[in-house]
């Protein structure tokens, strides 16, 4: 009898152990840093989406920028982290790797992604000349970033990811128009 329970202790041991390890290789994590132009920013929400379909798709999928909203869009969102430190780092964790796009949202106290939100991808930053939206006639220089993907194995961990470029989200939206 007191070898069955050794054996059974020993037993549970091993499948605690085996169990702690499988579960640490289930969650693939990024990790990297939101700035605005060189100026760290403090509670930007970095979301991980989905790239099997166009960024700018993706990023209109979304409104409410809460936890539960975010979690309740899984198809869209793999991970997300909802508050960058003061100096702009995030750690956001998913279940699984896959192809991504990294996006960071400066929210302006309204809870819901708007026009005056300032939004930036994981991406290469670039100049762009678009219709000046007030005349149609005259153009503006906007820099924006190209979303860019990033491929990530299941179980692994990525850093360096870093937005580096942030602007409001309706001259976002006047971009993707005119790339359109």
């Amino acid at each position: 009898m007191k070898k069955m329970k050794k054996l059974s202790l020993g037993l549970i041991l091993l499948i605690i152990i085996l169990f702690t390890s499988s579960c640490e290789e289930l969650f693939t994590t990024i990790a990297g840093m939101v700035s605005n132009d060189g100026i760290p920013k403090e509670g930007a929400i970095v979301l991980v989406l989905n790239a099997d379909i166009s960024a700018y798709e993706k990023l209109s999928e979304i409104n409410e920028l809460s936890s539960s909203a975010l979690s309740a869009l899984a198809d869209v969102v793999k991970g997300f982290d909802i508050a960058s430190d003061n100096n702009g780092n995030y750690l956001a964790s998913m279940l699984s790797g896959g192809t991504v796009y990294v996006i960071a949202i400066s929210d302006d106290g309204s809870g819901n992604l708007d026009s005056l939100d300032l939004v930036g991808w994981y991406g290469d930053v670039e100049t762009i000349k678009i219709p000046n939206p007030y005349t149609g006639v005259d153009s503006i220089t906007v820099v924006y970033t190209d979303p860019n993907t990033i491929t990530i194995e299941n179980g692994a961990d990525t850093t360096g990811i870093d937005v580096v470029h942030m602007i409001e989200y309706w001259l976002l939206e006047l971009v993707q128009e005119y790339l359109d």
